[in-house]
């Protein structure tokens, strides 16, 4: 009998990939748009309470195509929707041991609420901040008395302020010491409850992770715990829909072809940084280290980033001018601004090798390493110093030049976006209202679209480094924000033709048109 969450898909015209999604960075194949666009579907005709990740894989079931959907975590503290696949493992049983142990953990906490509450407890504390204060508007008066008069007084006075001073110090000592006391012995009960309770989250914590056994496309089988280095297991690791669907695909002996994951959420539901409707790569730290595992035996698309490993060496940084304390050198993109961890060519290598001489740091500021232009290095620590002030006050303008893969509405403006490093999925940022940094950008469109080769625009940045004329998702964002104060803003889909990082259905070109 057919699983309730195997669904077919009529999609006999597309070809089927040659290879499986590269989950990290992807544009989704025909055949995963479809599959997510029933499952957006069926989303809008009963819409989620709240926004969630939700993910289709399709497969090769015999002869016939299918798919498979599912969600991230649970809904509305379930897993009772049959229409998507069953959980890695359902620790939510009625009768199972995690809910057991979790209602231990929830009577411990209203057992420690009730503690507090305790009116014996109530009134010492009361009591305690009572005596406190009297002593210190005690003491804060002796002190003033004494430092007043200063150089004024005689050594019998002097004495008496300090004796006073002392006096103030020791008031209502004997009775703070008691109800300290008296406190302490009920901490004592009060630390017992925490500890026990503590130990049991950790222990169920620990339990759980064990029981989470994921499998992969060679028929090998691991434990979660035996994926994460040192034991640091993220929460929530195994419950995205990545390798939801993968396990659910290898119980079923289905052959997973392709996979989507995608944002989506009611318009008025709580808002997000994320877009509904827009898909997104699997994240680094939660379901990297499982999804490595699961995907061994499966014929994986290369990293579309590989082609940084390639970048020929005789491309090589052109020297655009020169005087004794600075240079102007234009980067090829490819090349990093600065030294990392990957063995690749930057243009401090590159400058230190050219001027030997130079001391201190040479790189001035930076540009992505999609990004070609000019960069100015420093030949001197002072130079350098002085440079980078520039920078910093913005007395330093900087323009960008890109195509678009699609027309602009409008022929300028500007983009106002609060933007923060997404730390699940660097080297993107993400649009954060709370805690994102202003990043102002102006544009203005170049040159007519043109459908072969695009709409050349420019980019005047008007604050700093995170200003980026696209943002994690791979479009040109217009700062329009919404009514009401709802978090988020308004976003046109205009990706940068060319870009590695901006996930599209256009096909990638392997030399990114962005130059500074």
């Amino acid at each position: 009998m057919q699983p309730s969450y195997l669904h077919p898909l009529d999609a006999v015209d597309i070809a089927m990939p040659t290879a499986f999604t590269y989950p990290y960075r992807y544009s989704p194949h025909r055949l995963s748009v479809i599959a997510a666009q029933s499952v957006m579907s069926r989303l809008a005709l009963k819409p989620p309470s709240e926004g969630k990740m939700y993910g289709v894989l399709v497969v090769r079931d015999a002869d016939k195509m299918a798919f498979l959907a599912a969600y991230s975590g649970q809904q509305q503290g379930s897993y009772g929707d049959s229409w998507f696949v069953p959980p890695v493992f359902d620790y939510l049983q009625p009768d199972g041991y995690f809910m057991h142990e979790q209602a231990a953990i929830v009577a411990l906490s209203h057992q420690i609420a009730a503690w507090h509450r305790r009116p014996e407890r109530i009134s010492l504390e009361q009591r305690k901040h009572q005596l406190e204060t009297v002593r210190e508007t005690a003491v804060a008066a002796a002190k003033d008395a004494y430092t007043r008069t200063r150089g004024q007084r005689t050594v019998a006075e002097s004495q008496y302020l300090k004796a006073n001073l002392h006096r103030a110090r020791q008031l209502n000592a004997t009775e703070l010491t008691a109800v300290a006391h008296m406190l302490e012995g009920d901490n004592a009960a009060l630390q017992r409850l925490q500890a026990e309770r503590r130990s049991r989250s950790e222990s169920l914590q620990q339990w759980l992770f064990a029981q989470f056994e994921f499998l992969n496309a060679s028929g090998g089988r691991s434990l979660l715990t035996d994926l994460f280095p040192a034991g640091k297991i993220p929460s929530g690791a195994g419950e995205c829909c990545a390798p939801k669907l993968l396990q659910a695909a290898y119980r079923l002996g289905v052959q997973p072809l392709c996979m989507a994951e995608f944002w989506w959420q009611h318009y008025d539901a709580t808002p997000s940084d994320r877009i509904s409707g827009c898909y997104y790569p699997a994240c680094n730290r939660k379901c990297r280290p499982i999804l490595d595992f699961m995907l061994q035996g499966l014929a994986v698309e290369p990293d579309p980033a590989d082609y940084y490993n390639k970048v020929s060496p005789s491309i090589q940084p052109q020297l655009i001018w020169e005087d004794e304390w600075y240079a102007v050198v234009s980067k090829p993109a490819g090349w990093l601004s600065v030294q990392g961890l990957a063995q690749l060519p930057s243009v401090e290598d590159y400058a230190r090798l050219r001027w030997p001489e130079a001391t201190g740091h040479m790189v001035v500021h930076r540009l992505d390493q999609d990004t070609s232009g000019l960069m100015l290095l420093a030949k001197t620590a002072e130079a350098h110093r002085k440079a980078q002030w520039l920078f910093e006050h913005r007395h330093v303008k900087k323009s960008y030049i890109a195509l678009l893969e699609r027309p602009l509405a409008q022929s300028s403006g500007c983009i106002s976006l609060p933007l923060l490093p997404d730390i699940d999925n660097r080297p993107r940022q993400c649009v954060n209202c709370q805690y994102g940094a202003e990043a102002i950008t102006r544009y203005q469109v170049l040159e007519p679209y043109d459908a072969s080769t695009g709409q050349r625009i420019a980019f005047y940045p008007l604050t700093g480094r995170l200003d980026r004329p696209y943002d994690r998702y791979g479009r040109f964002a217009f700062g329009l924000s919404r009514a009401e104060g709802k978090a988020g803003s308004h976003h046109q889909d205009h990706p940068l033709r060319g870009g590695e990082l901006c996930p599209h259905d256009r096909p990638r070109h392997r030399n990114a048109d962005l130059r500074h």
